[in-house]
This record gives C-alpha cells, structure tokens and sequence, in this order.
C-alpha cells in the first residue's frame, strides 16, 4: 500500500515537470521544422526563379494575345455573355475557347488570328507553368506565383484544367453563327477551313 502511494506521489511530483519539458521539446522542435522548412521553400523559390525568370514575362505576353483575342472574338451565341476562357487546344492548329457562364465550348483555327497563332505556341508551357503552381500552392514558390500572376487562389486546385485560369473578355458585338463543338478530335474525312471571326466549320471529302 505504501508502495502504491509512493509511486502515485511520483508520479504527482515529477508529471508536470514532465509535462513542461515535453511541451518545451515539441515547441522548439516544431519551431526548428518549420523555420527550416521556410528556408527551404525560399531557396526552392528563389531557384526557381533564377532558371524561369522568362516565364513570367511570357505570360505577360500570353496575357496581352488573351487581351488582342477578345477583340477578334464574339461574344457567346447561347448566352451572349462576354467572359471566355481558354479550354482545350490541338497541336498549334486548333484553339477551344470556353464561355464561363453556359460552359458552351468554342474552336477557334489558328488562322482565326495572328494572335491566336502566338497563343497555340504557348500551350503546352502555359499548362505546365500552372501545373507547377498547382503542385506548390500552399508552398513560397505557388504563393508568390499566384500573387504576381494575379490568379484567384480559390480556383487553384487539384484536378483542374491547367487552362481555364486564363481568362479574357470577348468584345467583338457580332455573335458566334457556328454551332458549338465540344470535341476537337477530328475524323481523317474532316478538313478544318478557316472562317476568320467564326471558329471552324467540317468538310466532307
């Protein structure tokens, strides 16, 4: 009995000492991880940047073709709303644009503008550069991108297509006189022939 209630004072005695030094160890350990791991994330950050500085400046540039797109581009033939986004894109021949509010998909050729032309050619960096965010998103290098690519976080997510962040304002007043086309994979009998303001129409040999 004496025994128990020596053990049980020990225990009493010693518990919140423990207590105390575990609390310390756990908080100084914490604060060491992360303190490394944001210097870690900082010189991920800053390498990134130094072999990419480019990148930056092209998407200031896709932005601005986005910007001279809209110009070209009509505004949504089922919805007449005017907020288009990139959508899909085949080779550096066709160009699918999206309206954001039906979700009406539109086909674009390359020769519908000289623009459109320089967006196709940026496709497949335009999509890794997002894929590159998208995996560091809660890490320095994904928030600094998201801050200087004035992107909605919120829309930065997992299982996204890499395209729809790129969004413009089609401004031409005429309206969309093709249906719309949902799929680009064209059959071997199809010809694309370029309609100028009006997407693509198919030809059958």
């Amino acid at each position: 009995m004496s025994l128990s209630v020596s053990i049980q004072s020990f225990i009493l005695d010693i518990g919140p000492i423990l207590l105390v030094s575990f609390s310390l160890s756990l908080f100084l350990f914490l604060n060491w991880y992360f303190a490394y791991d944001r210097i870690k994330q900082k010189k991920e950050k800053r390498l990134w940047l130094t072999r990419n500085m480019r990148s930056l400046v092209r998407y200031g540039d896709l932005m601005e073709q986005l910007e001279h797109l809209g110009q070209t581009t009509p505004v949504c033939k089922q919805c007449n709303d005017f907020k288009m986004q990139l959508w899909n894109h085949q080779h550096d021949e066709l160009l699918v644009v999206r309206c954001r509010s039906c979700k009406i998909n539109y086909t674009l050729t390359k020769d519908h503008s000289d623009c459109t032309r320089l967006i196709l050619s940026n496709m497949e960096w335009a999509i890794e550069l997002i894929n590159i965010l998208i995996k560091n998103r809660h890490k320095a290098l994904g928030k600094f991108l998201i801050r200087k690519l004035a992107l909605d976080p919120s829309c930065i997510k997992p299982g996204i297509n890499p395209l729809e962040v790129f969004c413009f304002s089609a401004k031409k007043e005429d309206e969309f006189i093709i249906d719309p086309v949902f799929e680009i994979v064209l059959n071997e009998w199809e010809e694309v022939l370029p309609l100028g303001d009006y997407g693509i129409r198919t030809h059958v040999a």
